[in-house]
């Protein structure tokens, strides 16, 4: 299902919890979100639709990718 966005900074900036198998729906809810937004965007986190849990979709070259409970673990390059 297609999800409102969320803008709110103050939401948005809000800590999310770990996401497990029972949030199987929200990941793809979440998906669908994001390929409704193809055009404005390349990936999204849950807490852009509204859910507080560890959760992003993205696009990679073409391939959507999924990740639960991501962490950054290296970078190459000051962001």
């Amino acid at each position: 299902m297609v999800r409102e966005l969320v803008h709110d900074p103050i939401l948005l900036s809000r800590v999310s919890e770990p996401a497990g198998k029972e949030d199987w729906a929200v990941a793809q809810d979440l998906l669908e979100t994001l390929i409704a937004h193809e055009d404005s965007c390349v990936g999204m986190a849950a807490n852009m639709i509204g859910v507080r849990k560890c959760i992003i979709v993205f696009d990679n070259e073409g391939t959507y990718m999924m990740m639960f409970n991501p962490e950054i673990i290296k970078k190459s390059e000051s962001y």
